[in-house]
This record gives structure tokens, sequence and C-alpha cells, in this order.
């Protein structure tokens, strides 16, 4: 197990930080884009009661577009494909996670919609695909009915900006676990596709009960030696959704913890078009969500040098 130096890599991100620069242009980190549009956008989503999904999509450039959305389970099994025909200069599209189906245009100007699909009762994600140009920008959010709260974040960008960072490590941070009412780990492998990007399993159910990947996470404080908790977890798919607790169900989490996770060496699911000898360290993007009584926040966890 590696120990994150958060020392030497905050002095790290601070001297990139002063040079404006765009993910992967400066020779340094590589990543997932959320601060600019993209050509494909990914989100998780989370339709296991109590929860439910649903995502908010623009489109900034000139012109209409057939956008395409790719539903895939976390297992990493593509569940459903829809089209869905957006604006341009602004244009939104709105989807629910129980209700998803094709949307065009008619030839008088309004928007009809195919039959559609719940994926009420899985959890997974969606990566939507534009034309090529950065010009898509997105967020989902994510609603309990047990807590009454919500969080979200904006949507991983790929293709101009953002690209995958194989090896990162991903970081955030969150409130005293043990004094939230919910909180949500949200940490999604994937394969470089043309375009945008796929599951591990490139689509397909992994067998059953195989290790698609092997995930550390680690909780770091502010007394001691920082180190709250650490441990190294299988996932039998592409995503991992999990809470601190049930990560750590032994440990007291009564401080404010910063989130550090990765991909361990040698994790990797053989016959994935990234990893085909499951010997390379995966890439990986993650989300962390937390509320306390009805207020929710998310986030969008940061690729470390």
């Amino acid at each position: 197990m590696r120990r994150f130096d958060i020392g030497a890599s905050f002095w790290v991100a601070l001297l990139l930080s002063a040079v404006p620069a765009v993910a992967g242009m400066n020779g340094g980190v590589v990543g997932p884009n959320s601060d600019f549009a993209d050509a494909n956008l990914v989100m998780p989503f989370d339709a296991r009661a109590p929860r439910t999904s649903f995502f908010a999509t623009s489109n900034v450039g000139a012109g209409a577009i057939d956008a395409k959305w790719r539903f895939f389970d976390g297992s990493g099994e593509l569940i459903t494909e829809v089209t869905r025909t957006i604006l341009g200069e602004g244009g939104t599209d709105i989807v629910d996670a129980t209700r998803v189906a094709d949307r065009s245009v008619t030839g008088s100007g309004d928007f009809t919609e195919g039959p559609s699909q719940s994926l009420a009762g899985r959890r997974g994600f969606v990566v939507v695909i534009g034309n090529g140009e950065a010009r898509l920008i997105g967020n989902f959010t994510i609603a309990s009915t047990a807590s009454n709260a919500a969080f979200g974040a904006s949507a991983a960008g790929f293709g101009i900006i953002g690209a995958l960072a194989p090896g990162a490590s991903l970081a955030g941070t969150s409130f005293s676990p043990s004094s939230l009412e919910d909180n949500q780990l949200i940490l999604i492998g994937l394969n470089p596709a043309s375009p945008g990007v796929t599951s591990l399993t490139n689509g397909e159910a992994p067998a059953a009960g195989s290790e698609v990947m092997r995930v550390t996470v680690e909780l770091h404080g502010n007394a001691g030696d920082g180190l709250v908790a650490s441990g190294t977890f299988p996932v039998q798919g592409s995503v991992l959704f999990t809470s601190l607790q049930e990560l750590f169900p032994g440990t007291t989490l009564s401080s404010s913890v910063s989130i550090i996770a990765y991909v361990d060496e040698g994790s990797g699911y053989a016959g994935s078009r990234f990893d085909p000898d499951g010997d390379t360290v995966l890439p990986m993007i993650g989300f962390y969500g937390q509320a306390l009584g009805p207020f929710g926040t998310g986030q969008n966890l940061r690729t470390l040098p």
C-alpha cells in the first residue's frame, strides 16, 4: 500500500496552479475537465431506493446536435443507448433516470420523445457523446427520499480538454462523517473509446463474482500522523458506490477528513480495451456527496499529480 504525501503534492499543485493551462496541455496533470465545455461528458447515477437521479446538459456551441447517451450499469454492462437532440447557443436538456428516451425535433420545431425506459433499481454512469467539438457542459443531481437531501456536481468532460489519467490519485474532502445524515463516494473506472469513454468491461457484463478493479481509499485528518483510516477494496464492476462508514465500519470518523483514492498497481480487467493483460494501473474518476439534515453538497474528486 502506498502512502500519499499531502505536503509534497500540495506544493506541486500550487506551482501548477500558478500557470494558466488546460489539463493535459502543459505536460503536467491529465484528468477529467470540470471547468470548461468539452466534447463528451460522464456523470454517475443512483436510482436504487431511496435514491433517484437526474441530469442536465447544455449545448453552448452554434447549432443543434444529436447527442448519444450511453448508460452503463455499475457492473460495466451497457444498459441502453438513446439519442437526444439538443439545440445550440445554450439549449438545455434534462433527463430523469426513470424516464430515459430518444428525443428529436419535428419539422414544426417541436420536440418529440420515444418510448421511455426506467433505470430504477440500478446505479452506474452515463456517457454523453457530442459531435466532437468542445460544446457540452453538464451536471447531475442524486437525491435521497430517506434524508430529504440531494447533492450534485459538474459532469466530467473528456475529448478536447479532459483526458484519462491512468494511475493518478483522486482527492476530496468530507465534513465529519459521523455527523452526516448521508454521504456517498462514487469511483468510476473508465476505458478510452472513440468517441467518448466506456466502462472497464467495454460494455459487457463481467463474469459473476469477478474482480474488475481494486481500489485503495485513505482518509487523512489533522491530528496525530494524519492517517485516520485506509483500506484496499475489490470492486466487482466498473463503479464503486459506498459510504465512508461502509468502508471503515470499525473506525471512529468524528473529524473532517481528506479522501484519497487510487487504483492499485496491477489491478486491471483482463480483456479490457485499455488493459488487455490486466497488469496496468487503470484510470479512474470520482465524486463525493454529503448531506447534513436537508442540506447537501457534492464535489468532483480532483486528479492529483
